[in-house]
Parts: structure tokens; sequence; C-alpha cells
């Protein structure tokens, strides 16, 4: 019998995590399941820790790209497999993937053990699994935790919002006339170089946020990673490229971007103090050096394996 332990995160309120445990404990009656609601990341760790030498089956992540964030730091390098299932707002790494508007679809991976191993990104010694980077992006989703942590009722504002919280932050911040320009030593087998970038991303799937797409033809299981930096000097041509992107566009030819694939890379930065640098929506490393690598095959996911007519007759809808 498999022992699966589900961690519901506590933000979605008794009422998201008394659903959850109802559908899960539904679909999933033939196995063994432990359901974990932490109050806090220590007490998520410490359950994890004992379910890792307990050497369950599957952890179950519902909850958004953080709590995933949050279990993949002890999960990487292990063979236990992680299914995420999508509850928070940009559900990055479970876009990413399959199709997740159907939770009977997302479970029925468990039951047919449709797994595949993906690569991580280490920033000094800290896991993502999704994008994250420098600068503009990071301050985005600085100021979102930050409001979401002082404001009680910002949470519903998110759930009302959706994915289009991120580019409403993104605006204005590239709107406030003293948008900071950070200057970054980068060195790599690709690119070699000092730029003025107001910011820098280093992306592991294609889209960031749910709708950005920064790096159409990036994927999490080729032992490679993209980076992608802005140099416009002029606002306008900047805000014009995001929007861009935010539409789900491919980077337009703009030579004020610098983008390459690679599987290491050394970042410096040489003004201001340090700064945060963001992964999965989190804060992952405040410093001025970052050391940036990929570590391929690292983490057993549960993903979507192809369809067939079983599968599309059955689907229940998440709505």
């Amino acid at each position: 019998m498999q022992e699966i332990s589900v961690y519901l995160n506590s933000q979605a309120g008794p009422d998201g995590m008394d659903f959850w445990q109802k559908e899960i404990g539904r679909r999933l009656f033939r196995s063994q399941l432990n359901f974990r609601r932490p109050d806090s990341k220590e007490e998520l760790l410490e359950l994890l820790c004992e379910d890792i030498d307990k050497r369950v089956d599957t952890i179950v992540s519902v909850g958004g790209d953080g709590t995933m964030h949050t279990l993949i730091q002890e999960l990487a390098g292990k063979e236990i497999a992680l299914l995420v299932v999508p509850g928070g707002t940009a559900n990055d790494l479970a876009n990413e993937l399959g199709e997740i508007k159907k939770i009977e679809k997302v479970i029925s991976w468990v039951r047919a053990r449709e797994t595949k191993k993906i690569d991580l990104i280490s920033i000094n010694g800290h896991y993502m699994a999704t994008n994250g980077g420098l600068g503009l992006g990071g301050h985005v989703a600085e100021k979102i935790n930050n409001v979401r942590k002082k404001v009680p009722l910002f949470k519903s504002l998110m759930k009302l919002t959706g994915k289009r919280i991120y580019p409403f932050f993104a605006a204005t911040e590239i709107l406030d006339p003293n948008l900071p320009y950070y200057k970054l030593r980068i060195k790599s087998d690709q690119f070699n170089g000092v730029i003025d970038t107001p910011g820098l991303l280093v992306n592991n799937q294609s889209r960031l946020g749910g709708s950005f797409q920064v790096a159409p033809h990036t994927v999490n299981n080729d032992g490679l990673f993209n980076v992608t930096a802005f140099t416009h000097k002029n606002r306008a041509r900047l805000i014009q490229c995001l929007w861009a992107m935010g539409q789900g566009q491919e980077l337009p030819q703009d030579d004020n971007i610098i983008t390459f694939e690679t599987d290491s890379l050394e970042v410096e930065l040489l003004n201001g103090d340090d700064l945060s640098f963001f992964g999965d929506g989190e804060v992952v490393s405040k410093s001025n050096h970052w050391e940036i690598k990929v570590l391929p095959d690292s983490l057993l996911v549960y993903a979507q394996g192809e369809k067939n007519i079983v599968d599309m007759v059955n689907e229940v809808s998440l709505s």
C-alpha cells in the first residue's frame, strides 16, 4: 500500500484545507494517507524530515509555489515523488507539469505512477524549481509577500485577481521614476561581461507568474537553464518589451536583451547593498555574489503522461 503524506497550506484557511483533505481522501482512499497541517515553516520541515526518514512513497504539496519551494529543499536528490496540487496564485511548477484544471486528472498521476525527474537550480546552495532572478522581479515578489503578511484582506484580493496581481505590481515598479539599475558582473561559458540592468532572470521553464513568457524554448529536464537580462535605458522600450512578454508573446528582436542557455553562472553585484535573489516566488539568497548551477534530474515529480480517450471522458472540473 502506498503511504502518502499530504501537506496543506495553512494560509488557505480551515475551509480550504478541509476541502482539499476531503477531495484527496476521496480519490486516494486506497492509500495510507497522512494529512499534515503545519502552522509554521519550522513545523513543516520537522514533519517532512520525519516522512523522509520513514521513506513514504509520495509527498503531496497543496498550495502555491512557495509551499512547493519549501518542500524541495529537503526532497532534492531523494527518491520520494512530489505531487504538486495547485492551490496558489501563479502555480508555475504545477502548470509546467501538466493540465491542472482537473483535480481528478492531477491525482490520477499518483495511481498511474506517472513520474519523471526534473532539474533544479542551485543558488548559493539553495534550490529553485521554476524561475527567479535579481532586481525587478525580486522586488515584485518581495512586495507581494510583504503585503500578504501585513494585510490579511490581501489574500482575498489575490484570489479574486489571480495571476493579474503580478503584472499590476510589476507596472508599479517599472513606472517608479527611481527604478534602480544594478551593475552586475556575469561570468559563464556563454557570456562574460559587466551590464547595467533593472532585472536579470534565471529560468528553468518558459513562463513566469503564470503568463510572462520569458524563455519560450526552455525546459526543466535538459541539464541547462536560461538567463535573460534587460539592459534598456529607454523606459518606454522596457515597458513595451515586458508588455509583450506579459501577453504570452515571444521575446522581440531587441539588442537590449541578453539571453542564453547555460549550466552554470556566476553573478557579482558591483554597486549598492546586498540584493535579494528570488526563486519560486520566494527570497532565497540575500547577497552580493551568487554561484548558480543546474542540478540535473534531482527532483522526482508526478507529471502528465500522454492523453487518452478514458482520461478525457473521466476528467472532473476543479470548478
